[in-house]
């Protein structure tokens, strides 16, 4: 018979009262980012998919705050995914671009 060797095993709990505290950061931060009021000064239309449709008019909906649209939303998720892809776009962009000469 091998001899067990006993192992300690150290866990960190986080207290409810931080935990919640991150989580109401976050939301915070989302609002702040995603959901501050905006004036959208176009008229060009953009398709969504349905779905996409109903779960950002719930989102502004659920806020209720004057100057946030549906359109607000969607324009800065829309920045926000330029800024954090814009390399990629760049180069596939580039890439499919035909040579002038």
């Amino acid at each position: 018979m091998t001899k067990s060797s006993s192992r300690i095993v150290t866990i960190e709990v986080t207290s409810p009262s931080e935990v919640e505290l991150r989580a109401s950061e976050a939301r915070e931060k989302y609002l702040s980012k995603f959901l501050s009021p905006h004036e959208v000064n176009s008229s060009k239309k953009v398709y969504l998919y349905p779905e996409v449709h109903a779960v950002l008019s719930r989102m502004v909906k659920a806020l209720s705050v004057k100057g946030v649209s549906i359109g607000s939303y969607a324009s800065e998720i829309l920045l926000d995914h330029f800024a954090n892809h814009h390399s990629a776009m760049q180069g596939v962009f580039d890439a499919e671009k035909e040579p002038l000469f």
